[in-house]
Formats: structure tokens, C-alpha cells, sequence
């Protein structure tokens, strides 16, 4: 684990800035087709499944893989279920968590943070197991520590929306979307395991170019 915020802003504005047109273009499919689902009772229930599949392609990108626009729903839909499931548990924690003086309800969305990053991740693992490995990066990370990144991201645009009639959020959108990836990379220690990564595709390119080369020659 190697979670500080300067890394995860720095991270996540790197990338943003490298692919901003394709996490917002692909962001606005999200939104539209959340407005276009909501419309009646079942389509809400792919709503969630809408919005892992968006997540998931930003973690493709973090990690130097293909993403196309308009192509990040199959993700998200062939786990529909688990999504939709987290999303109400989620939800439902939240809202008892808020009535219960509303400490409560502050402390679990921060501890469930990467609730579904984790999911998107690790497709294996039980809706329980997400919850508790999310809690126990959050615990690595340090709550407060999270906390204060979460209030970072959310307080400045909010109050810069206010006079710009929620402008900031449509410009800025990439780069929340995409610093909060390099979180969840950051805390579950996966930097390494994407570092390698593109290290072997790189050296697999190398090697390709070299014996096309030697065909020429």
C-alpha cells in the first residue's frame, strides 16, 4: 500500500489530461443512460451495472489498456446482480447511518469507499468479502486520511458549482473520476502489479518489432 493524496492527484490528473475526451465522452454515456433507464422501474435496476462498467473502463485506462468510446457496458452487465446488490446495501447503510446521528452514516462511506472497484477487480469475490476488504483498505490508508481526499475532490468543485451552475463538475469530470481510480490503485497496492504490466506489453512490442526487423534485413 502507497496511498498518499498528492500521488493520487498527481496520478489521476496525468491520466486524465492524457485521455480526457474518452473518460468524458464515456462518462456522458453513463450519465444519459442512467437518465434514459431511470425512467421505468426496471431500468433502474441496471443503473448500477451502467456505472461499474464506466468504472471499469477507467481502470483499463489507468492501466495502459484499449478503451474505446461508447464501448465499456459489458463490464458492468455481467455482474449486474452483484452491483445491484451493493448498490441498495450501500444505500441502505448509508440512509440508517445518517439517521443514526449522521456520524455514522459519514463513517461508512468513507469505509466502504471501494466497494466496487474492489468488485469490478476481483470478480470473485462474495458481497460480504467487498465489504470487508474495502474496510480493511480503508484501515490501511488510515479513515481520516481518506476522508480528508474525499472532502479535497467534493468540497471545491461543489462550491465552484454553485457559481457556475454545476459547470465546474461537467469540465473537472475526467479528472474526479480519474484521481479517484489512482486511489483505489494506490491503496490496494496494485501500482506495482500495473507497473510490470506494462513493462512486460512494452517489452512483448520490443521483441516483435526486433524479429520484424530481422525478417527485412
Amino acid at each position: 500500500m502507497n496511498f498518499e493524496i498528492d500521488k493520487a492527484f498527481n496520478g489521476g490528473f496525468k491520466f486524465a489530461k492524457k485521455n480526457y475526451l474518452l473518460v468524458w465522452v464515456n462518462g456522458f454515456l453513463a450519465i444519459l443512460s442512467t437518465v434514459l433507464a431511470s425512467i421505468t422501474i426496471v431500468g433502474i435496476l441496471i443503473v448500477p451495472a451502467i456505472w461499474a462498467g464506466y468504472i471499469e473502463s477507467c481502470l483499463r485506462i489507468r492501466r495502459g489498456k484499449e478503451v474505446k468510446m461508447g464501448v465499456f457496458f459489458k463490464a458492468g452487465f455481467s455482474q449486474w446482480g452483484s452491483f445491484f446488490i451493493l448498490t441498495v446495501l450501500c444505500f441502505l447503510g448509508f440512509v440508517l447511518g445518517f439517521l443514526l446521528l449522521i456520524i455514522p452514516g459519514i463513517y461508512l462511506m468513507i469505509a466502504w469507499y471501494f466497494v466496487f472497484y474492489l468488485k469490478i477487480d476481483n470478480p470473485e469475490l462474495t458481497i460480504s468479502e467487498v465489504f470487508s476488504k474495502s474496510m480493511e483498505l480503508v484501515s490501511n490508508v488510515g479513515w481520516f486520511k481518506l476522508f480528508l481526499f474525499a472532502l479535497i475532490i467534493a468540497l471545491p468543485v461543489n462550491i465552484i458549482d454553485i457559481f457556475t451552475f454545476n459547470l465546474a463538475s461537467v469540465i473537472l469530470f475526467p479528472f474526479i473520476v480519474m484521481i479517484q481510480v489512482e486511489a483505489y490503485i494506490l491503496a490496494s497496492g496494485k501500482e506495482e502489479l500495473v507497473d510490470k504490466e506494462l513493462i512486460e506489453e512494452i517489452r512483448i512490442n520490443e521483441d516483435l518489432i526486433n524479429a520484424i526487423n530481422d525478417i527485412d534485413n
